[in-house]
């Protein structure tokens, strides 16, 4: 298990580096800053009793353009459970043109996680997703869960819900009708849709 848990934290430093690579050497990349907070319920599958706990979420990835109506990356989260523990999670992202672009738009996030807390009674290798909803300014909903392990049993069941706000979708990757109260003149990618465009979901 040992190997196992120092195989997954290799990968995900490859990742991490992969993801400050191609931030660097692409400027037509979209990317992704996030921080925020919310709430949790994580059932530890060897006492069968679900625990409820506040949650603090940090994000780092980086997709294809941000100009196509589907955008697809890569993406790293930390997400602290008070009182529990600190998960490491490394998923695909799958998200829209205007999500991308720091306007109304959705992402679906999937991947495994890796969590050492409470002699894994609650899942060692979960797999996490999670729904979010973006709004402009960066503001951003997201509801997801845990659950299986792919270590095996114990397995995990949890679910959260996050209130973020992503601070490279606010700024660099913003472009399109917030540019009417701030404008964004050189946005990531290039400028795509003219300030009074509305039509988001292309």
């Amino acid at each position: 298990m040992a190997r196992c848990s120092w195989r997954w934290l290799a990968s995900a430093g490859a990742a991490i580096a992969c993801i400050m690579h191609a931030s660097s050497a692409h400027a037509d990349t979209s990317s992704w800053l996030s921080a925020g907070g919310g709430y949790t319920f994580q059932h530890d599958d060897v006492r069968g009793k679900t625990d409820s706990a506040g949650a603090m979420s940090f994000a780092l990835g980086v997709g294809s353009t941000p100009n196509a109506g589907v955008v697809v990356g890569g993406l790293v989260r930390s997400t602290t459970y008070f009182g529990l523990g600190t998960d490491l999670n490394l998923s695909a992202r799958f998200a829209s043109g205007g999500f991308a672009r720091g306007q109304w738009g959705f992402a679906i996030d999937l991947g495994p996680s890796w969590r050492t807390w409470r002699s894994g009674d609650y899942g060692k290798f979960p797999l996490h997703g999670m729904a979010i909803l973006g709004a402009p300014w960066g503001l951003q909903l997201g509801v997801g869960g845990d659950i299986w392990s792919i270590s095996g049993e114990p397995f995990a069941r949890g679910a959260m819900a996050l209130l973020e706000i992503d601070f490279l979708r606010l700024t660099v990757m913003r472009q399109g009708p917030t540019d009417k109260w701030w404008e964004n003149p050189s946005p990531a990618g290039g400028s795509r849709l003219p300030p009074s465009e509305t039509d988001l979901s292309r």
